[in-house]
């Protein structure tokens, strides 16, 4: 066997060198960009890394987002704007990310991906390019970097695959850091919706004795965190004169809650108006059909109550149907008009009813009679309500008996609507 030249140990003495320099620097890129959680500041050391180690002028990184198939700018030396949004495939950096192969230019103009249009308005002239994937260790594509001008004018197939083995560390480092975020971002949501349904249920009516001539009890379970039911006890100016309110806002979670709380508001507004329940409901219904467009609605009862005569007047905009319990048995008393919210210049008209001594009405959401519909235990159903207020008891009794009969019904089934009730007796 021959024995070796030496320029043959040299050149592999120096090959040897640059394995070393490279894997010393691999090790160092993955300190570094491991060093912090902070996306931009990520792709900032990771363009400072690339473009020292490989010898470019500048660098760009793109984040890849896969739900909707864009690449986001991260980073771009250079260039002012970020945020830079550009669609898989458009560009060579959409074509590297399409691909998932690298695209090395030493004679950028002469390909019709470049864009030149960026170097006019920097001032800066592209003389070489190269733009590579970003994958972690499972090959998942997880950004594309872009590097310009080589220091030696050109790159080359070995700035390629230091790049893909320095891209492991990279990529490990921004899925890292984007979990983090999303983390973040999710805890910062979950703390947004707890201080939400804290508000909401401080804004649920609290001094329920507060009602002459009624004994009220009331139980409201939302089936997600943010409710979008709302019952309220509006007391006004008039002593003789109070409101007892159900509503129902069309789907759930935190888009509903908000149309409640515009609901509430604009009750609130009008409770001293010396006008008609309809010509309340009705201008709530042009003023929900304002800001939704009909694209949110609600079901709504609004009863005045006035102790002095013991009468109850009612308004419903396609709400479930009142139950009135009088000597045992039950009566409902139904919606007088439809959902508020749905389409405009809509009328309404009042019902009325004196109560008697022991007389109890009830209002709830729709919630509460679909209990457990399209689940194997089927809907809880108007006729189980009914079955629960008819016969003797307060409100609390009934309302323990519901409490019972809802639980037994479900049997552990979770919720998928929420349930609000009132109970309002006459006590004299």
């Amino acid at each position: 066997m021959d024995s070796l030249t030496p320029d043959v140990v040299s050149d592999e003495l120096g090959r040897c060198k640059q394995r070393i320099g490279r894997l010393e620097a691999i090790v160092e890129a993955s300190v570094l960009v491991n060093s912090t959680l902070d996306l931009r500041e990520l792709a900032e050391h990771v363009i400072h890394i690339a473009t020292r180690l490989i010898g470019a002028g500048r660098g760009s990184l793109f984040l890849v987002e896969p739900e909707d198939r864009t690449l986001r700018s991260l980073v771009a030396q250079g260039i002012e704007q970020t945020g830079l949004v550009l669609s898989i495939g458009e560009g060579i950096v959409g074509a590297v990310a399409l691909s998932g192969e690298a695209v090395l230019l030493n004679d950028p103009y002469n390909d019709s991906r470049f864009d030149p249009s960026v170097d006019r308005a920097t001032g800066y002239r592209t003389t070489s390019l190269l733009t590579v994937p970003v994958r972690d260790r499972d090959g998942v594509l997880v950004a594309v970097l872009q590097l310009l001008n080589h220091a030696e004018g050109r790159f080359s197939q070995q700035d390629v695959a230091f790049l893909a083995e320095l891209g492991v560390p990279f990529a490990i480092a921004l899925t890292t850091a984007r979990m983090h975020v999303q983390i973040v971002e999710r805890e910062r949501l979950q703390e947004e919706m707890r201080l939400a349904a804290e508000i909401q249920q401080t804004l649920q009516p609290q001094e329920l004795e507060s009602v002459p001539g009624l004994s009220l009890e009331t139980s409201f379970r939302p089936c997600l965190e943010v409710g979008g039911d709302y019952m309220d006890i509006i007391p006004t100016d008039d002593e003789d004169r109070w409101w007892l309110v159900v509503a129902d806002i069309s789907g759930k979670g935190v888009s509903a809650g908000i149309i409640a709380s515009n609901v509430q508001a604009y009750l609130w507004s009008r409770r001293n108006d010396e006008c008609p329940l309809e010509e309340v409901m009705a201008s709530g219904n042009d003023l929900l059909y304002r800001l939704a467009r009909g694209r949110k609605f609600a079901t709504l009862v609004l009863v005045e109550w006035r102790p002095a005569s013991r009468t109850m007047s009612w308004v419903s905009a396609g709400h479930p149907p009142i139950m009135l319990r009088r000597d045992g048995e039950i009566r409902q008393l139904g919606a007088t008009g439809r959902p508020i919210g749905l389409l405009p210049d809509q009328t309404y008209r009042t019902g009325q009813e004196t109560l008697e001594q022991d007389d109890l009405f009830v209002l709830y959401s729709d919630g509460v009679f679909e209990a457990g519909m399209g689940s194997p235990v089927g809907e809880f159903g108007l006729d189980r309500l009914e079955r629960c207020l008819r016969g003797s008891g307060d409100g609390k009794t009934v309302s323990t008996r519901v409490e019972d009969a809802l639980r037994e019904h479900l049997d552990g089934t979770p919720l998928d609507d929420d349930v609000t009730i009132v109970y309002a007796g006459c006590e004299r």
